[in-house]
């Protein structure tokens, strides 16, 4: 174990729509960024199918998970949607963008891309939000010490 591990974040399942191809990935690497406008980072390696995705989206949402839902942390984090559906059998709705919302989190925020540039192995997407809700008050799940924390 690292340094680095010893950050915790919150955990979401970022979302995208590519021509109907729906897709979202697991991330814990979110950064708020400004407050005026509000603008958030994330960031995406390099390697994954949403980072294909993602560079030729125009939007993204981020769906922050509650502490009740490490099985869709898992599920949306260990498979990959290039040659699976991960909405199968998955609760969503879809934004005015046709973003999909994943159904019960705790918030949901839409972003549109404006930029995106290179950091190492991995790729940080630039998004100004542009909708966001809050859904319940329960606790948002965290990562750190690569585990899923609760509290």
């Amino acid at each position: 174990m690292d340094a680095l591990s010893k950050i915790y974040n919150s955990v979401a399942v970022v979302t995208m729509n590519y021509n109907g191809n729906l897709n979202g990935i697991t991330v814990a690497w979110i950064m708020r960024t400004s407050i005026d406008p509000k603008l958030l980072a994330i960031s995406i390696g390099k390697q994954r199918y949403s980072y294909e995705l993602l560079k030729k989206v125009n939007f993204f949402g981020i769906n922050l998970l509650s502490i009740n839902q490490i099985n869709i942390a898992k599920h949306f984090g260990t498979i990959s949607g290039r040659n699976f559906n991960k909405f199968e059998g998955i609760d969503f709705k879809m934004s005015k963008n046709k973003i999909p919302i994943l159904n019960g989190v705790v918030a949901y925020l839409e972003c549109e891309k404006i930029g995106d540039f290179e950091s190492g192995d991995h790729n940080i997407f630039l998004g100004k939000v542009n909708f966001e809700e809050i859904f319940n008050n329960e606790k948002v799940l965290l990562y750190g010490e690569h585990k899923f924390w609760r509290d």
